[in-house]
């Protein structure tokens, strides 16, 4: 589904840690953008259901289930088909770089995450998604992930 028509793309940044969102709000907004928060998974779903957001930054440290099933879940919401999702967590291990790829993750980025990193990094993928060139839920591709 092609992106939402509007001013400025949104972000939907889901995490459980407050600071967490604040400080990617903090960093999205003064870059243009919109951004939506979500504290839980289930709120999560709803958001992306409802907003449609143009990409997704989703922590993989969640607790209960985690970060990868939702982002899984997420890919399974059709307004999110073609929506790259972003997946943080930290400290670097490569079960998380694994956990991201299982999850559809089209990038993967370590905790606490740099703030020149993670701009660059929404505005190349979301560039991408305008000219059709992010790859959809059914072919996720890993090329873009910043390890």
């Amino acid at each position: 589904m092609p992106p939402k028509k509007r001013f400025r793309p949104l972000i939907l940044v889901v995490d459980e840690s407050a600071d967490a969102r604040l400080t990617a709000r903090f960093y999205l907004s003064n870059e243009g953008y919109e951004v939506a928060e979500a504290a839980t998974r289930q709120s999560a779903f709803e958001s992306a259901a409802a907003n449609s957001p143009d990409l997704v930054l989703i922590d993989l440290n969640m607790r209960g289930p985690g970060g990868a099933p939702a982002a899984q879940r997420l890919r399974g919401i059709a307004q999110m088909d073609g929506v790259p999702v972003v997946a943080c967590a930290g400290p670097d291990s490569q079960a998380y770089r694994d956990a991201a790829r299982a999850a559809g993750a089209d990038a993967y980025l370590t905790k606490p995450v740099n703030p020149t990193v993670l701009l660059r990094l929404v505005k190349s993928l979301l560039n991408r998604r305008a000219a059709g060139a992010v790859p959809t839920s059914d072919a996720t591709q890993m090329a873009y992930m910043v390890m």
